[in-house]
């Protein structure tokens, strides 16, 4: 059982990532094909969490679960809806100049326009994101739902404020629909960075090795939810690829295991932990 355990840690995310990616490719267009190995992934996500957990102490449950199935159940709402009016508005206004996008991506193979929308979706959910961490601004108050929680483990990943998820979605879709990436590609881009946002939260020791220079995975976006600001501001790459920290500057990794009591806010005694309504509203009221 130890060997296997040690194989799942080394080799267990390439495996899941690169499977459901020809997966995806091999089946493009079948939205349920897609919408399936998004969820088998979580499932088995699920049990490695069990199986190989990072901190044991993470897979207990503690106050905050309400807020999770909240923030859970209403992602599925919010982000398809954002997707659907941004593209109905592109869309909109590229009729306007006879349908002609930035580049003629279009006529690319299926998994070139892939790669090439994975790398381009990041950037503006990087600056999103870094700009959202200027503390006590309206921004850090939007993502500061997703900071909250006191353990790391896959909810985690469905944990954000509406307005934040609107911001990162558009913001991840917007280069994809101005490149003029052909539908299928789209849809497998966000599948897959949604893959690699929701597993590197997960409560797994997964040990990357040289793959985290690629991937934003969880060895190091666990930094990130760190309650020293030294740590948590850094890392602040969304979606698949660690590329952005790498050329801002942003990438942080030490070789010490981190401290699993100190994952957090920063200053946890502003925030209305107890309340959705009041996280909800807090952006534009400072409930406590």
């Amino acid at each position: 059982m130890e060997i296997l355990k040690q194989g799942i840690r080394y080799f267990g995310f390439p495996i899941l990532f690169f499977s459901s990616s020809a997966i995806l490719i091999g089946y493009a267009g079948n939205i349920w094909i897609a919408y399936s190995v998004l969820s088998v992934s979580i499932l088995t996500g699920m049990i490695l969490e069990r199986l190989i957990p990072f901190e044991k102490i993470w897979n207990k449950s503690d106050s905050d679960s309400k807020s999770d199935l909240f923030f859970l159940a209403l992602q599925p709402i919010v982000a398809p809806i954002t997707g659907t009016a941004l593209a109905g508005i592109v869309h909109r206004l590229m009729s306007f100049s006879g349908g002609q996008t930035a580049t003629n991506a279009n006529g690319l193979s299926l998994w070139f326009q892939v790669l090439i929308g994975m790398f381009f979706s990041g950037f503006v959910p990087y600056w999103i994101h870094r700009f959202s961490h200027a503390r006590d601004g309206f921004l850090w108050r939007v993502h500061s739902i997703h900071h909250s929680p006191g353990r790391l483990y896959w909810m985690n990943a469905f944990r954000a404020h509406p307005i934040n998820t609107i911001l990162t979605t558009g913001g991840a879709l917007l280069p994809s629909l101005l490149l003029g990436l052909h539908a299928d590609a789209v849809l497998i881009v966000g599948m897959l960075n949604n893959f690699v946002s929701i597993y590197n939260h997960m409560n797994i020791d997964f040990r990357l090795g040289f793959l985290n220079r690629i991937f934003n995975m969880n060895e190091l976006h666990r930094w990130h939810h760190s309650k020293i600001p030294a740590e948590g501001n850094n890392n602040y790459s969304s979606g698949a690829l660690a590329f952005w920290d790498i050329l801002f500057g942003s990438y942080y990794l030490p070789k010490r295991k981190m401290d699993a009591n100190l994952v957090g806010l920063f200053e946890p005694d502003k925030f209305p932990s107890k309340s959705i309504l009041k996280q909800i509203l807090y952006p534009v009221c400072k409930c406590s």
